[in-house]
């Protein structure tokens, strides 16, 4: 069956371990900078807020991409970039809905969560469980929209107040 997953921001304590489990397994070295998972924290409403490809139904990242660099397969949903043909304008950057795409610090090429080629490492060292690897059901799907709404809407408003 295939699987989606799933982050629930209500979990989560913004400790940063997915982060850094996605940047040991990507770049062997703990740097959550380097992680496809942002986490923004608000301490004094104790606030983990994840920013990850959602994996999206419209992928604009991929419309938004003049060289074609990157794609979608279509049978897992997984979005890839082509390093050759990326020249890393930022254009997916400025695209995605979801504000879960930023280059990497050295080569500049766009990271995002490729969701580890279908089994996520950082669902494994996620100790609250706020994400979690479960089976695409129509009421998964839901529940998972709905969660993404929420972490939207609170990273809108946090945005507000920032600025």
């Amino acid at each position: 069956m295939e699987k989606l997953l799933f982050v629930n921001m209500d979990k989560c304590t913004g400790c940063k371990q997915c982060s850094l489990a996605c940047s040991l397994m990507k770049e062997d070295l703990f740097d959550s900078a380097r992680g496809r998972i942002k986490i923004l924290k608000k301490e004094d409403i104790a606030l983990g807020l994840q920013l990850l490809c959602e994996q999206c139904e419209s992928h604009p990242c991929i419309a938004s991409c003049p060289n074609g660099a990157l794609s979608r397969n279509e049978v897992t949903g997984i979005i890839t970039v082509d390093e050759k043909l990326c020249t890393s304008q930022g254009a997916c950057i400025d695209a995605c809905i979801y504000h879960a795409i930023r280059l990497h610090p050295e080569t500049k090429k766009p990271m995002f969560c490729d969701l580890c080629g279908g089994d996520p490492y950082c669902v494994k060292h996620c100790v609250p469980e706020a994400l979690q690897w479960v089976d695409k059901t129509e009421a998964n799907l839901k529940e998972k929209r709905k969660y993404r709404s929420t972490r939207m809407n609170v990273y809108k408003a946090l945005k507000k107040e920032i600025a």
